[in-house]
């Protein structure tokens, strides 16, 4: 879990959240600090999947999995860059900007990409890196 020497970063998935997680891992290594990469899977997300004749149902069974595997591909692929910093991984069900801003609570710093994978949400809503700059409980970093 995330701790005062650990970094939060939020994983989508997205360019911009590949971006992140290589710019959490760099500051982590000039600082000698943990990362902890975060994907969060939103059980009820807003899409317009029942409009194009799909539903989010079919495939809510496999979102924890697709989720866990892109975690897993994008944490991979950066360690090779940064062997010396430990990266951990967490897989989490909810609202994302919710559950980021739920870590910042113990954590030194947390890193998001500019833009993810907002879809309808964001229209909606607002971003997760808007949220998580008003609400979060530690300094955040958003990367382009």
């Amino acid at each position: 879990m995330a701790g005062p020497r650990t970094i939060v970063v939020g994983v989508d998935g997205s360019k911009e959240s590949r971006r992140a997680v290589r710019w959490a891992c760099e500051e982590a290594r000039l600082r000698g600090l943990d990362v902890l990469a975060v994907a969060v899977w939103n059980v009820f997300p807003i899409t317009l999947e029942p409009l194009v004749g799909t539903t989010p149902w079919e495939r809510i069974g496999d979102s924890e999995k697709v989720t866990q595997e892109t975690l897993q591909d994008i944490a991979s692929e950066v360690a090779v860059d940064f062997p010396e910093v430990r990266i951990d991984q967490l897989v989490l069900a909810g609202h994302p900007a919710e559950e980021l801003v739920t870590l910042s609570a113990d954590a030194l710093m947390l890193v998001v990409g500019a833009r993810g994978h907002g879809g309808v949400l964001e229209l909606l809503v607002g971003s997760t890196s808007k949220h998580v700059l008003s609400h979060s409980a530690c300094t955040v970093v958003v990367v382009r």
